[in-house]
């Protein structure tokens, strides 16, 4: 199973895509303009068409930018759109009739939708947006998780999650560095807070219980540009990981460009 970054941060956007090579590939948010997408894709040897179906994580505009146009991605390219009710709702008040309705699809908490080879299962996350979601999907070779934008890991998430090979997983700040940012500190308590983002610590404690030794990877996510590093992150999560006995390949996503994981 392969996994490509296209792009992860609040800056530059979030795109993932996941493909076993004997299927067509998936791909895990459009957070990128159209032509930053369509040139990550050709990157790793892809066209829009190729790709089977599209998840959206939430509305934010880093997550969904390329959806937010008047022909969304999904529409230019007739790629089938799955995502939350709330997700739906917030998108028909604002972009009604720019996607053909064929195209549109309801995934609710802890439903499985089987496509093009994978069962996909999408499960409800702790973030500030309509209805969130996090996907597991499982493939013939292996299992990947996706988590990206979420305030803490409650246990429904981890029962998703626990044990499957390559965990997709956000660290995105450093406590000390978020609070001595500069920001406003509306901004920061939100980005602390129980429906804002993971820091690098609960990234590492909620790793600690997700992963199992047949965790292959762990690739962080979602690092803030300006309250995080890569080496930071990939530390505190590797030594909180090695002292409870577990030693997986921990990978970094890039904010931007496009970055390979998985075998």
């Amino acid at each position: 199973m392969r996994i490509f970054s296209l792009s992860s941060s609040s800056k530059y956007g979030n795109a993932y895509v996941i493909w076993e090579d004997t299927k067509r590939p998936l791909l895990i948010d459009c957070g990128l303009s159209l032509r930053r997408l369509v040139n990550a894709l050709d990157e790793i040897g892809l066209c829009p068409e190729d790709i089977a179906a599209m998840f959206i994580t939430h509305e934010h505009s880093d997550h969904v930018r390329a959806m937010c146009l008047k022909t969304p991605f999904a529409q230019k390219f007739r790629i089938p759109v799955f995502a939350s009710p709330g997700f739906w709702k917030w998108f028909d008040a604002r972009h009604s009739g720019y996607i053909d309705p064929c195209l549109v699809h309801c995934i609710e908490d802890n439903q499985r939708v089987n496509i093009s080879g994978y069962t996909v299962h999408g499960f409800l996350k702790p973030h500030d947006a309509a209805e969130p979601m996090g996907y597991r999907i499982d493939g013939v070779s292996s299992s990947a998780g996706f988590v990206m934008d979420l305030g803490h890991v409650p246990q429904s998430v981890e029962t998703v999650l626990r044990g499957i090979e390559y965990l997709v997983f956000e660290a995105n700040h450093d406590v000390e560095m978020e609070k001595n940012s500069g920001r406003p500190w509306s901004l920061i308590r939100r980005v602390m807070g129980k429906l804002g983002h993971l820091s690098n610590d609960e990234a590492a404690d909620a790793l600690s219980r997700l992963v199992t030794p047949c965790t292959r990877q762990v690739i962080l996510t979602h690092l803030s540009i300006d309250c995080n590093c890569p080496e930071i992150a990939a530390s505190v999560v590797g030594d909180k990981l090695e002292a409870c006995g577990y030693r997986p390949d921990i990978k970094v996503a890039p904010a931007s460009g496009v970055s390979a994981f998985g075998a």
